[in-house]
């Protein structure tokens, strides 16, 4: 199972982390970890201040922790990456779990 972790304070992202595997479907074959992969590279690679957030990414895990607040368009994708796994989640319960605090 894919699990999300979603912190915010103030109503602005602080920490993300995405861990695991949905094992949906053999290893190469496995759609939904391709899609949950693709939007958080994808996102991750769009981010622009790099000097306010830690950024892991590797097979399995990705996680941003905001040490500043986020710059406008940081957020904003940001908020992306998080409506985007969202939506894949809504169609996909039993792969993947999203936790907010």
């Amino acid at each position: 199972m894919i699990k999300i972790l979603i912190k915010k304070k103030e109503n602005q992202v602080k920490f993300l982390e995405v861990k695991g595997h949905a094992n949906s479907a053999p290893h190469g074959q496995d759609l939904i970890c391709a899609a949950v992969s693709a939007v958080v590279t994808g996102g991750f690679n769009a981010l622009q201040d790099l000097t306010k957030n830690h950024l892991t990414l590797r097979e399995g895990y990705a996680s941003l922790e905001a040490t500043e607040p986020l710059s406008h368009h940081d957020e904003i994708v940001v908020e992306t990456i998080i409506v985007s796994l969202e939506t894949i989640a809504d169609h996909h319960q039993e792969f993947i779990e999203i936790k907010n605090l």
